[in-house]
């Protein structure tokens, strides 16, 4: 009689009150996404390196699939939570009752019984009050996930929601926050670690107390010994296994960081912030983590060696030429420098005499001059549009006479540069830097001044790059790119990067004559000497160096066919260095990073293109674009001439080595 009575209670009374809580639940058919915010993360060109997470306030969350973790920690988590997972339908009714009665013996609300289903439910759809009817919320809820999810399901969204601490949601960021590596290649003794933590993150912190996550870690253990998941001699021998822990980190931990928040201001402005911070993206980049290392080192070391010069800051960025792909870009010397939190890669300045390769390449693409035409530096005032005059000077203050156009490239000589280029036309000049990559030059052509040739105009440093990029793939304008494929969570593609032709801006034949006049040493002995910095042993390099007449801004640029380098130094608040030029400041750093990028590799360099003429004018050989014989005729130094020892050919000499130079 009373079984009848109890059932009618239930049915009366239990029953209509679970449909009247069940009516106001949340759907539960987004299990694998509710609530859930993702950290991006970008990774280097291997897609190995993690270089940054960017996550939304304090979280650090990256979902995988059941799949892409250890079997070990499934069963650690399902042994130390909830033994019967496999068992139940979402309620362990037993352990319930057993952790109700406990909590009502002690007036407490523990809630200890809660199965893996509970507190999956209790971490996406309920919120942390412990009253009567959240519980039964909780229970209903369980019951519900049960029926319309597999076991599989629910523990992969189980272990990538749970806390672990260290701002590490979910097991993969565990896994790296803590070992450094992916969810899947969790060890024994690795899984059994991070699977005791949940139970008290804070307390358990193995950064900070490692005893008491041992000693969890032995009770996890256990019950995989009771679950017969392992043995009772694995257990021992995974308990004296020694932990390696990684190095303690913060949310704001990033490699590259120059490069890094370059990357995220392009994901930002084309997916949004939400998508950036929220979406879980996976982001494969084109850097070269080797070849950023190296940069980073060279920038802080010949940095810290100028400081009695009153240098503070520097900046790389590298280009591979065939792709347009960025493979190092170091944004400043360090995050102590003064001005270290900005990109001095990105950030326009003035690039001094480095801005002379887009002037003699505009002047040898017109036809208006030749590699075998000469100059005369010699005194010049220029005449302006508002009817004032611009005197140019040169870096030592000297005249050198009647100088071949490769000497006068090579030796960075002022008077020459501006004569060159008022006679090709500035016009043509500020045509030829856009199509090679300046992107900064948006005024009309009549609004620059002849200064432009001595870098009179602000260009970012990775714009520089790129014009010594389009030399280096013979005439082809590649942007320069950073992101090479983003995945979302889901693991859908969402962008790959195509390689394509890109744009031609020159043709080989005039790539090859600046390629050429840029990798010759000797052309530059007048004012460098010889075996300068800007020489690599055992390899043909192009090189040119600029440095503003106040010595605020210092830079070295060039290029094999496989690499396009620019470098800067100076102060990022402008003030003056003392005295540093282009092979003093900014050389050294390129010599460093291309020394030991090439070291190894064979020298490769550009075979003579079709169409050219080689002659021999004056001692050295000029290669001449069809139809320009006459003008390089013309345009010869009357007897005598003047010209330093060597007058081309040849390459990597031998004799002096000055620290002059623009």
């Amino acid at each position: 009689m009373a079984a009848p009575a109890i059932f009618l209670a239930v049915l009366l009374v239990v029953l209509p009150g679970m449909l009247y809580v069940w009516a106001g639940l949340p759907s539960t058919s987004n299990l694998s996404t509710a609530r859930l915010p993702l950290s991006t993360r970008i990774y280097d060109r291997t897609g190995t390196v993690l270089l940054a997470e960017i996550h939304q306030g304090s979280e650090r969350r990256h979902i995988v699939p059941l799949s892409q973790v250890a079997p070990s920690m499934q069963q650690a988590t399902v042994a130390v939570e909830d033994r019967t997972f496999y068992q139940h339908g979402g309620l362990n009714l037993l352990r319930t009752g057993q952790a109700g009665l406990n909590d009502l013996i002690h007036l407490r609300f523990n809630q200890g019984g809660s199965t893996i289903t509970q507190q999956l439910v209790k971490n996406i759809y309920l919120s942390g009050n412990r009253s009567v009817l959240r519980k039964l919320d909780e229970a209903i809820l369980a019951v519900e996930i049960e029926h319309q999810y597999s076991k599989s399901q629910i523990l992969e969204a189980y272990l990538n929601r749970i806390y672990y601490g260290n701002q590490a949601y979910g097991v993969e960021a565990a896994a790296e926050t803590y070992f450094g590596k992916p969810a899947r290649q969790l060890s024994l003794s690795e899984a059994t670690l991070l699977a005791g933590l949940p139970q008290a993150p804070t307390a358990l912190d193995p950064f900070s107390n490692l005893s008491g996550a041992v000693t969890r870690q032995k009770v996890v253990l256990d019950a995989m010994v009771r679950a017969r998941e392992i043995t009772a001699a694995q257990a021992r021998s995974a308990s004296t296994q020694p932990l390696t822990l990684r190095k303690p980190s913060t949310a704001d931990d990033v490699k590259a960081p120059g490069f890094v928040h370059w990357v995220a201001a392009q994901l930002e402005k084309t997916y949004g912030q939400e998508l950036l911070k929220n979406g879980g993206l996976t982001v494969v980049t084109s850097l070269d983590w080797n070849l950023q290392s190296i940069a980073e080192r060279q920038v802080r070391e010949k940095v810290m060696a100028l400081q009695g010069q009153h240098v503070t800051d520097g900046a790389l960025v590298a280009l591979d030429p065939n792709t347009g792909g960025v493979l190092a870009m170091v944004g400043s010397a360090g995050p102590d420098v003064p001005g270290g939190q900005y990109n001095m890669a990105i950030i326009p300045r003035q690039p001094g005499s480095a801005f002379k390769i887009f002037t003699y390449t505009a002047a040898i693409e017109s036809g208006r001059f030749t590699m075998g035409s000469w100059i005369d530096d010699s005194p010049v005032r220029v005449r302006l549009a508002d009817g004032s005059t611009y005197t140019p000077r040169n870096y030592d203050g000297s005249y050198h006479g009647w100088q071949p156009i490769p000497l006068a490239l090579g030796n960075s000589l002022n008077i020459p540069a501006v004569k060159v280029e008022m006679g090709t036309g500035i016009d043509r000049v500020v045509d030829v830097a856009r199509r090679m990559g300046v992107q900064t030059l948006t005024q009309p052509s009549s609004a620059y001044q002849p200064s432009l040739t001595l870098g009179g105009y602000e260009v970012p440093l990775i714009d520089m790059a790129a014009g010594a990029s389009t030399l280096a793939a013979q005439g082809t304008y590649r942007h320069p790119q950073a992101i090479t494929k983003i995945v979302s969570h889901d693991g859908t593609t969402l962008y790959r990067y195509a390689t394509d032709k890109g744009k031609p801006a020159l043709t080989p034949q005039v790539s090859f004559i600046m390629a050429d006049m840029l990798s010759n040493d000797r052309n530059r002995s007048l004012e460098f000497g010889r075996n300068s910095d800007l020489v690599i042993p055992g390899h043909h390099v192009a090189a040119k160096t600029g440095t503003t007449n106040d010595f605020r801004d210092n830079l070295t640029i060039g290029f094999t066919p496989n690499l396009a380098v620019a470098v800067w130094v100076g102060n990022a608040d402008h003030t003056p260095m003392r005295s540093v030029s282009g092979i003093v400041g900014a050389a050294p750093i390129f010599h460093g990073f291309m020394t030991q990028v090439l070291n190894g590799q064979p020298d490769r360099w550009y075979a003579v293109p079709d169409g050219l003429h080689a002659v021999t004018m004056n001692g050295y050989t000029a290669y001449l674009l069809p139809g320009t014989e006459q003008v390089a005729q013309s345009q010869q130094a009357p007897a005598p001439s003047f010209c330093d020892e060597d007058c081309g050919g040849g390459n990597n000499g031998g004799g002096r080595h000055k620290k002059h130079g623009g």
